[in-house]
C-alpha cells in the first residue's frame, strides 16, 4: 500500500484533531457536579468545581473541610470565584487557560497532570502532580501551582471560622469613641 507524506500528515491531523476533541469532551460526561448544584458563579463553570474541590484536601490537608464540614465546597467555591472576579481581565484569562488546560485529558497529560478523571486520581498521585509544577524548571508550571495555590489557601483562610487554623486571632474589635 502506497500512502503519500501528504496523505498521511491528513489522516494524522484528522486523528489527531479526534482524538483530542473526544478526550475533551468525556471531561463534561465523566462530570460529578452539573450546573444546577452550583450557583451562579461569575467565572467557575462544572470542571473548575471539580479540579478546585479535589485539590482543596490536598492542598489544605487536615485542615480541610474542618469546621465548615457540609458548607466547606460551597464557601471555598463561592470565595474563589469572588477572588476571581475581583481580578483584572487580563488574570482572569490567564486562569481561564489555565482551568480549560486543567480539564483538557490531552492537555493534562502534556503537562504532567494525572490524565484520569480528577476525581479518579489518588491522594499521592495529586501530590505529585502539584509538587512537580511547584518545583518545575519550566516558570509557567510552577506560576500554574502559585496561581492554584493562592486562590485555594487564600479563599480557604479568609472564611472566619478558619481564622485560628492560620494562627490569625481574627481582625482587631475596634471600640467605639466614648462620648
Amino acid at each position: 500500500m502506497d500512502i503519500s507524506r501528504r496523505k498521511f500528515f491528513k489522516v494524522s491531523l484528522l486523528g489527531s484533531a479526534i482524538l483530542f476533541v473526544g478526550s475533551s469532551l468525556s471531561t463534561f460526561a465523566l462530570a460529578r457536579l452539573s450546573e444546577d448544584d452550583l450557583p451562579n458563579f461569575d467565572f467557575l463553570n462544572v470542571a473548575d468545581a471539580e479540579l478546585l474541590l479535589v485539590l482543596a484536601p490536598v492542598m489544605l490537608k487536615a485542615n480541610y473541610p474542618g469546621l465548615l464540614e457540609k458548607e466547606a465546597d460551597h464557601r471555598l467555591l463561592t470565595a474563589i470565584d469572588k477572588q476571581i472576579a475581583a481580578l483584572d481581565e487580563h488574570s482572569q484569562k490567564q486562569l481561564r487557560q489555565l482551568f480549560d488546560l486543567l480539564s483538557s485529558f490531552t492537555l493534562r497529560y502534556l503537562a504532567g497532570a494525572p490524565i484520569s478523571d480528577w476525581a479518579l486520581a489518588s491522594t499521592e498521585q495529586l501530590e505529585r502532580f502539584l509538587q512537580g509544577w511547584k518545583t518545575s524548571m519550566f516558570s509557567l508550571k510552577r506560576s500554574g501551582y502559585a496561581a492554584l495555590s493562592k486562590l485555594i489557601t487564600m479563599s480557604w483562610y479568609i472564611q472566619p471560622e478558619n481564622f485560628l487554623q492560620a494562627g490569625y486571632p481574627g481582625p482587631p474589635k475596634i471600640v467605639p469613641p466614648q462620648e
